[in-house]
């Protein structure tokens, strides 16, 4: 039993090219250091003294920056490059964190979140893009998982740290971190990733052909922007794990900044643990839209089960598990069927707008949550992110019943 899983890790992980590797070091080194955003809204509520509701105002800033950056960086992509676009967002978004760790004015406060949020989230299209560039078309979605696998370690690492460093020695040493963490990442990447985007240009014929261009955009890609709106509506009921699921779990299950980093710590381990076997399943039994539309259901069950068992931490501990397996078998492949949906001389286009897709859901999410948490309750809340799941369920199926003769999923 033992040989067999172990078996199944190797093969998980074998096949992968060495930049793709490379790719996954460097946003090992960058995640690790990206503890900001976990305690943001405990940082603007406990910390600057601001209402839930402005706290929810100066998270849903990170998705405002976020929308700016994926289009920013989608338009940058395919026109000079993911990988300049890659190195410039890292080291420029380093000192924008030393930047935003001294301002406390709300206004200027928000306005900091949205610029550098804009800045780091620039690199997202882009990295997206480069995985065509540095994996082969059978390896798109196992890359992506192991690309996954480094910002949820990262993640892990960085939670768990976190909640001790900001406890100990106050949240100043939080953004210093996260700033210091990317231009590591920025001249680590320089140094050790080769540029193959000349391997990737289009031919010249498709480059020069405007009629081409504009019949393959994603903009009249109906089905994709049709999947993308599910997305988002379960984007945004998940989005709620990083900002009203903190303030739940201090306010009302009495957990302290350590105890959140640990649970925050507990997802990415989850994911680093299960992701790269399950997706190696999964894409062998070729069934990536069952896969997609059962991650949605147990993101949504994942709030709901609050409401039937009651707010308890065990409750806690076990909504997580749930979410932490619905994130493993929908993100992948999603990410996957935007790639494959793209061509090399419009992908920064493609996945600028599945960036933009996220990045919306993280602008309405905390507004969302936790207004309705202040004005209503939390078991409001969850009722209604489950709800949202619930919709997105329901399109997605409509979607598989309907799938578009552009689709293409492969592993």
């Amino acid at each position: 039993m033992l040989r067999s899983i172990i078996q199944l890790y190797k093969n998980s992980l074998t096949g992968l090219s060495r930049e793709i590797w490379l790719l996954t070091f460097v946003t090992l080194i960058n995640r690790s250091g990206t503890i900001v955003t976990l305690f943001l809204t405990i940082y603007v509520t406990d910390q600057l003294g601001y209402s839930k509701t402005q706290a929810g105002i100066a998270a849903s800033c990170f998705g405002i920056g976020s929308l700016l950056g994926g289009f920013i960086g989608g338009y940058l992509t395919d026109r000079i490059g993911y990988y300049k676009v890659m190195f410039y967002s890292l080291l420029s978004v380093g000192f924008m964190f030393f930047i935003l760790m001294y301002l406390r004015n709300f206004y200027f406060l928000c306005g900091g979140i949205i610029v550098t949020n804009m800045i780091g989230d620039t690199f997202r299209p882009a990295s997206s893009a480069s995985l065509g560039a540095y994996s082969t078309k059978e390896n798109h979605t196992r890359s992506l998982s192991l690309y996954r696998l480094a910002i949820n370690l990262g993640f892990a690492l960085g939670a768990g740290a976190a909640g001790w460093i900001a406890s100990r020695f106050g949240y100043d040493w939080l953004f210093i971190i996260d700033g210091a963490t990317c231009i590591a990442a920025a001249f680590m990447f320089i140094l050790l990733l080769p540029n193959k985007e000349d391997q990737e240009k289009a031919t010249e014929e498709e480059s020069a052909n405007v009629d081409l261009r504009k019949s393959h955009s994603a903009y009249n890609d109906h089905w994709y922007l049709l999947f993308l709106f599910c997305l988002f509506l379960n984007a945004v009921a998940f989005m709620q794990l990083f900002s009203s699921f903190p303030v739940f779990c201090k306010e009302v299950l009495g957990f302290s900044e350590a105890d959140v980093g640990n649970m925050m710590a507990f997802n990415g381990f989850i994911i680093v643990l299960l992701e790269m076997p399950l997706v190696y399943l999964i894409v062998q039994r070729k069934q990536q839209m069952e896969t997609i539309i059962g991650g949605v259901m147990l993101i949504g069950f994942s709030f709901l089960i609050y409401n039937i068992l009651g707010f308890y931490w065990w409750v806690a501990v076990l909504s997580m598990i749930l979410v932490s397996v619905g994130e493993i078998i929908n993100f992948p492949f999603t990410t996957t069927i935007a790639l494959q949906r793209s061509r090399p001389y419009n992908r920064g286009e493609y996945m600028g707008l599945f960036t933009v897709m996220f990045s919306s859901s993280a602008i309405f999410a905390p507004i969302i949550g936790l207004w309705v948490a202040e004005q209503y309750s939390f078991t409001h809340l969850w009722y209604l992110m489950s709800a949202l799941s619930l919709l997105s369920f329901v399109g997605l199926l409509f979607l598989k019943g309907n799938a578009s003769d552009k689709l293409v999923i492969d592993g």
